[in-house]
């Protein structure tokens, strides 16, 4: 194994090790929002079966109930603000496959090589930079992408790390699922063709552990 090989293994850990811990944060935050719930259902429940009675249980069971409503709410507003929140996206100009076949063609070649999902689309940025864009979220889904894919036929490759869908449509929306391959223009104009693929290929890489389960649903909380 290459050090290449094993730097890509060490960052796709590291990724997936910080997906699994904001995870564990999210689950934790959703746990305490429903403690103060079911601490009152057991209070009334208690209070039905003839236990814990007495003026001050009442006034705990109320209590409780009022602090589990409040935190309830708080929560189910969190939530709706999150989902309704616009990610934050680059200002970017797509590229479409017919306009840049070569361009498409040499990243496809990357994403093979390196047994990695394809990037969904490419597009250009004037930063002197490249990096992967997560462009899934359904209010970036006005336009379709144009799919690194070898035609209708594709099919996964080894190294995704996620489970596709199944069915006629599975290419599509695998594709549909992949980040937005954003190169910087400068890279284009004074850059051969073999300095390119050395910028990209480590870019190109991230692609792999992004399809990880865990990563993508990290992805989608933050």
């Amino acid at each position: 194994m290459s050090g290449t090989d094993v730097g890509e293994e060490l960052g796709a850990r590291a990724a997936q090790a910080r997906a699994l811990a904001l995870l564990r944060i999210r689950s934790r935050a959703l746990a305490v929002a429903i403690l103060p719930a079911a601490v009152a259902v057991v209070l009334f429940a208690a209070d039905a079966q003839g236990h814990l009675a007495g003026p001050a249980w009442d006034a705990v069971r109320w209590t409780v109930l009022g602090v589990a409503v409040v935190v309830l709410l708080v929560t189910v507003l969190v939530a709706v603000s999150v989902a309704r929140a616009r990610p934050a996206m680059s200002p970017t100009v797509p590229v479409s496959e017919e306009g840049a076949p070569d361009l498409y063609r040499l990243v496809r070649d990357l994403a093979d090589r390196l047994d990695v999902p394809a990037p969904s689309a490419v597009a250009l940025t004037p930063d002197c930079d490249s990096w992967l864009e997560d462009r899934t979220h359904r209010a970036l889904r006005k336009g379709p992408g144009a799919a690194l894919r070898k035609g209708p036929g594709a099919a996964p490759r080894k190294g995704s790390g996620a489970s596709l869908p199944k069915g006629p449509e599975a290419p599509a929306e695998a594709a549909d699922t992949a980040p937005v391959l954003v190169i910087g223009s400068p890279f284009l104009w004074w850059m051969r063709v073999a300095e390119l693929r050395a910028v990209l290929a480590p870019v190109v890489a991230g692609t792999g552990p992004s399809a990880h389960p865990d990563i993508a649903a990290a992805r989608r909380f933050v």
